[in-house]
């Protein structure tokens, strides 16, 4: 399995176990690509802010930043799925559907937090008219 960063894609070749490492074995191995994995960190910091705690434009951000990160998870559970097992056992993803429901979570719940923060202003706006 290769790794490259700059592009950020991993592609493999594949070949069976014990038998002989020829050039002409790795030319006809089966090869495959896919992008990379988002990383377990980077869904647990988007899934444990508070989002109480954020300005709205904070909010906005983190609501941007999760709805991308969710969208890449579910993108890697998709393409996990036709990773061979011996390249995904090499691994180390977030992509889970679990993963992707806490991020689903996380984003309904910073969306909530944003709207109820527009109802509350939007009321103290009316009071100071009236």
């Amino acid at each position: 399995m290769y790794v490259n960063e700059l592009t950020g894609t991993m592609s493999w070749r594949t070949r069976r176990p014990g038998g002989p490492r020829t050039r002409a074995t790795l030319r006809t191995a089966p090869r495959g690509a896919a992008p990379l994995p988002a990383h377990p960190a980077a869904v647990r910091a988007a899934v444990s802010v508070p989002v109480e705690t954020l300005t709205p434009e904070q909010l906005r951000h983190h609501l941007a930043t999760v709805g991308a990160l969710r969208s890449r998870v579910a993108a890697d559970v998709a393409v996990g799925a036709r990773v061979p097992t011996a390249v995904a056992a090499r691994i180390r993803s977030g992509s889970t559907p679990a993963a992707a429901h806490a991020l689903t979570a996380e984003r309904s719940s910073a969306a909530r937090e944003l709207a109820q923060r527009g109802q509350r202003q939007g009321q103290g706006q009316r009071q100071g008219q009236g």
